[in-house]
């Protein structure tokens, strides 16, 4: 049994390699940065809560905050969220950062340019992919988001 767990964790690590080496290395520069507040291991993941503002899974590393982006409503709602980002890498392993990561910098990106413009927060930006799935993959209480 114990061999058994052991080698579905390697297949998971190796499954999710790109972005977990991606995860490795953001956790490494934000340690040395002094931003990180928080570390720890829950639901197979490792936790990092930052003071920075910064939001994104990548493999095995879930970065989170709760600190307001003036592009992207974030809340204490983010943790959950980032965890849903975290079950869609689980799933589409070596896919995920053309599938999913690369959808969400755009989505950011547009956010950036509508505040740019408007002056105003999308309000859109959890209402497409890769987005709308994360929040309800990782059961995200849509309440404890700011508004925009």
């Amino acid at each position: 049994m114990r061999r058994r767990a052991r080698s579905r964790g390697l297949r998971g690590l190796l499954w999710e390699l790109p972005q977990t080496t991606l995860g490795a290395g953001a956790f490494a520069l934000l340690t040395l940065a002094g931003q990180v507040t928080e570390r720890r291991l829950a639901r197979g993941r490792v936790f990092v809560r930052t003071q920075m503002g910064l939001g994104v899974s990548l493999g095995h590393f879930v970065f989170h905050t709760d600190v307001d982006s003036p592009f992207v409503p974030v809340g204490r709602e983010n943790v959950d969220h980032e965890y849903g980002h975290a079950v869609q890498s689980r799933r589409l392993g070596p896919l995920y950062l053309p599938l999913v990561g690369l959808p969400s910098v755009l989505r950011v990106g547009y956010a950036i340019g509508h505040r740019a413009v408007t002056g105003e927060r999308w309000a859109g930006y959890y209402r497409g992919w890769p987005e709308a799935q994360a929040d309800k993959l990782g059961g995200v209480d849509a309440k404890l988001r700011p508004r925009p």
